[in-house]
């Protein structure tokens, strides 16, 4: 277990301006440190290090540019007496605002700029919560369904459990570049002997993660696509078709058009394989989610009936 006083910096964090940054940048200094047995002597393969970093990198990259789009650069630099194989690096976190915003700088466009010390926030490398609280809380699966209001959204982990954030902060986990970056950041944990990743600011332990919560940031197959819509509704739906075998999916119609659901009402399902009759035409109340993602350039929707509310005969051929 990694503690305060192990993740202390060897090298001075306080903030402090290098002679290239101009007034139209701003920055945070940082220290990213990887802990274990296997690093007692504060060596580490750079093999495992090298691609770390260009993570890093990539990590504040996406996020600056999902968070500002054009409107400012970010880099990471290396600062003190670095030297490969070190398990403990004194980063800076560099934001240049780009030429042409500089003359409202000043103005009411600068609020809409998410500074570097904001990112990490929304990030959740200082704070405590952040994308990284949230893939905490989500534990590698995807939400129930997520609301939003105004600047804030309420990301559902089940029915009935939920979990209140900024708004950014789903932007970037809906952002597959930033969650495989996290993802690649931490690939040294699965080194044996790698056990804590710990980022720190001055004498301040913004955030440890272990080697046992891994899989919460794991890159999962089934969700390399970007979410663009994610939604539940009560929906009253008819039955085409039925599929008895686990994890297939049920032919539906909205009354507008027909599509194929994946069932998730467990208690449901349950009487289903208890013999409960099904025929061509019986009606469902469900709350349905539809999920619209965008992967490879292709957009796709997926349904699933989340709970099936009431089983009803099949409509009267008078109310068709």
């Amino acid at each position: 277990m990694v503690t305060s006083g192990r993740l202390a910096p060897a090298r001075g964090s306080n903030f402090q301006n290098s002679e290239h940054h101009n007034d139209m940048s701003n920055h945070e200094r940082f220290n990213v440190v990887y802990d274990g047995p296997a690093l007692a002597e504060h060596r580490m393969d750079v093999r495992d290090l090298a691609p770390s970093l260009v993570a890093i990198a990539d990590l504040f990259t996406a996020a600056n540019k999902e968070l500002n789009g054009d409107s400012a650069d970010v880099r990471v630099e290396v600062k003190g007496s670095f030297k490969a194989g070190s398990f403990e690096l004194d980063l800076i976190f560099v934001q240049q605002l780009l030429a042409q915003i500089r003359d409202i700088f000043a103005g009411s466009s600068a609020s809409a700029i998410s500074n570097a010390y904001t990112i990490l926030t929304i990030l959740g490398l200082i704070g405590g919560g952040g994308v990284v609280g949230l893939q905490r809380k989500l534990r590698g699966r995807r939400p129930h369904r997520i609301d939003q209001i105004g600047e804030v959204s309420h990301v559902w982990i089940t029915e009935t459990e939920s979990v209140e954030v900024e708004a950014g902060v789903v932007r970037l986990w809906r952002n597959t570049v930033v969650r495989s970056s996290l993802s690649k950041t931490l690939s040294p944990l699965e080194r044996e002997g790698i056990s804590n990743f710990g980022i720190v600011r001055g004498e301040q332990v913004e955030l440890i993660i272990e080697d046992h919560e891994l899989a919460s940031f794991a890159t999962i197959n089934n969700d390399s696509g970007e979410v663009v819509s994610d939604s539940v509704a009560r929906k009253v739906v008819l039955v085409e078709s039925v599929v008895f075998k686990d994890g297939n999916k049920w032919r539906v119609h909205d009354g507008q058009y027909p599509f194929f659901a994946a069932i998730d009402d467990e208690a449901f399902l349950a009487n289903v394989n208890d013999g409960e009759r099904f025929g061509k035409g019986d009606v469902l109340v469900v709350d349905l989610r539809q999920m619209q993602t965008i992967e490879a350039g292709t957009l796709k929707t997926e349904y699933r009936i989340v709970k099936v509310h009431e089983h009803r005969a099949p409509l009267q051929q008078t109310l068709l």
